[in-house]
């Protein structure tokens, strides 16, 4: 079966080593470290984790994508690298609660995400309001995620379409600002060359 790779979008353990089933995962844009994924192992044979601790960096860079909706991307590319390369993972499940800017109010937030947990075969969504006084308004958006061949299908295509979205947004941004932005103009090298195909995936 495929597998999609994008030229910007990797992944990595912390300084660089490779990903380890139950450690932090570096979400990269080219030479951007945009986040940080905390997975934690819900289950002792390592069949089992959950994606709750997304941690965007804080420099400008990385807030520029995230303004373009990155974290989209970003959830999505990481489920992707943990269904292709932590082979005795079978289950993913989800706790999304990160208030992110420009949604308009936490329904329309959490609407968003279980569209988008449902477009890639998430089950049992439940949407929940969080309990802390200072996040009144806003939601948690919890799901399950098996690993099969169509719910890959859909993870795939998910991503893809993100992608796309994303890299108009950025193409977007610059033509709207009249100029090109140095820090932005790399990015675009990388966008320019979005979406090979190739590789293998692990058995089914």
């Amino acid at each position: 079966m495929p597998t999609m790779n994008f030229d910007a979008l990797c992944f990595s353990g912390r300084d660089g080593a490779p990903c380890v089933p139950g450690e932090p995962i570096c979400v990269h844009f080219g030479e951007i470290l945009a986040g940080v994924v905390d997975p934690v192992p819900l289950s002792l044979g390592g069949t089992r984790i959950l994606l709750a601790h997304y941690n965007p960096s804080t420099d400008e860079a990385s807030r520029r994508l995230h303004r373009l909706n990155f974290g989209r991307v970003s959830l999505l590319g990481v489920t992707v690298h943990i269904a292709e390369h932590f082979s005795n993972v079978t289950t993913i499940s989800f706790l999304l609660n990160r208030e992110i800017d420009g949604y308009g109010g936490g329904v329309r937030l959490a609407g968003s995400r279980s569209a988008l947990l449902q477009s890639i075969g998430a089950e049992n969504i439940v949407i929940t309001p969080r309990p802390e006084p200072e996040h009144s308004g806003q939601f948690v958006v919890a799901a399950t995620w098996q690993y099969n061949q169509q719910n890959l299908a859909s993870l795939n295509a998910a991503l893809a379409a993100e992608w796309k979205i994303f890299s108009d947004r950025m193409a977007h941004a610059d033509a709207t600002s009249g100029r090109t932005p140095r820090a932005n103009a790399w990015l675009r090298r990388f966008l320019q060359r979005r979406g090979r195909m190739g590789g293998g995936r692990r058995a089914e």
